[in-house]
């Protein structure tokens, strides 16, 4: 085996990471698009949340935190 072959390997695997973690970035993403299209058009009780409109808040957190693992991935690929 010779040192193209190792690196070769070594190289198959961080792009794999990169995919798993674009995909799941990508995941939570929608999952909270949809959580806060909920939040914004779903009708909703209130009262066991104290006022607070829980699906939006949480959908849009969700949002922010696929879009960091999404946005990490992105750059981190494009470093190497």
């Amino acid at each position: 085996m010779s040192q193209e072959d190792v690196h070769d390997m070594e190289s198959s695997g961080e792009s794999h990471q990169m995919s798993i973690a674009l995909t799941i970035g990508a995941t939570i993403g929608v999952m909270g698009l949809v959580l806060f299209l909920y939040g914004l058009f779903g009708t909703a009780d209130y009262a066991r949340s104290d006022g607070i409109n829980i699906n939006l808040w949480w959908g849009l957190l969700m949002m922010v935190v696929g879009l960091f693992m999404g946005g990490g991935s992105y750059l981190r690929s494009r470093k190497r």
